[in-house]
C-alpha cells in the first residue's frame, strides 16, 4: 500500500520517499523515564529511531501504512511510537504539518477493529510536529491479490494511487497560495 501511495504522489508531480520500518532497527522503550527529565533525550542509541524522528519531523507530509494485528499496531510501529515518548515533554513547536495513514486488516468485520490503531497514531504524530488529518481502513486483506479487487468503480490499488495523487495536488496547492 505504501508504494502504491507514493506512486501516486509522484504521478501528482511531488517527490516520494519510501522507509520501511521494518528496515530499520528500533529498539523498544525500556521505560526507564529518563526523557522526562530535560535535556528529554532517550538513553537508547545506536538504532534508527532518532533518524526516523527526524525524517518524519521534515517531511511536507508522512503516509503511514500498517497493518492491523488483534486491533492494534504491530510491534515494530508500537516500538516506534513509543519511542517518540521522549517528546511528550518537549513537543515541536510551530503548525503541524499532515500525516495520513492506511490501514489494513485480514479480518472483515469488527466494529472496533482499527480504533486501538487509529487513537495511537492520533496521539503519536503530535508529538512529531504532525496532525492525522486522515485516515483509509481497509477490511479483509488477506493476500496481496486483494488490492485487485474492485471497490467503488476500481481496483483498491487504483484508490490508493488517487489518494496519493489528491494529497499531492493539495500540497501543490497549498505551496502556490502560499507564495505571493
Amino acid at each position: 500500500m505504501a508504494q502504491l501511495f507514493a506512486e501516486g504522489v509522484e504521478e501528482g508531480g511531488l517527490r516520494c520517499r519510501f522507509l520501511a520500518l521494518r528496515a530499520l532497527r528500533i529498539r523498544p522503550c525500556l521505560g526507564c523515564g529518563q526523557c522526562a527529565r530535560p535535556p528529554h533525550a532517550c538513553p537508547l542509541s545506536g538504532d534508527d529511531a532518532e533518524a526516523l524522528f527526524t525524517e518524519i519531523m521534515a517531511a511536507k507530509l508522512v503516509f503511514w501504512a500498517a497493518p492491523v494485528y488483534f486491533y492494534g499496531l504491530p510491534a515494530h510501529a508500537k516500538s516506534c511510537v513509543d519511542r517518540a515518548q521522549r517528546f511528550w515533554n518537549d513537543p515541536p513547536s510551530g503548525p503541524a504539518r499532515p500525516a495520513v495513514a492506511g490501514l489494513v486488516a485480514g479480518r472483515p468485520r469488527g466494529e472496533q477493529l482499527f480504533t486501538g490503531a487509529t487513537l495511537g497514531l492520533r496521539y503519536f504524530f503530535p508529538l512529531l510536529g504532525r496532525e492525522l488529518a486522515e485516515t483509509r481502513c481497509w477490511r479483509g486483506m488477506e493476500e496481496p491479490g486483494d488490492w485487485q479487487k474492485e471497490e467503488n468503480g476500481c481496483s483498491r490499488a487504483e484508490s490508493v494511487r488517487q489518494w496519493g495523487r489528491q494529497w499531492a495536488q493539495r500540497l501543490t496547492e497549498d505551496a502556490d497560495r502560499a507564495t505571493p
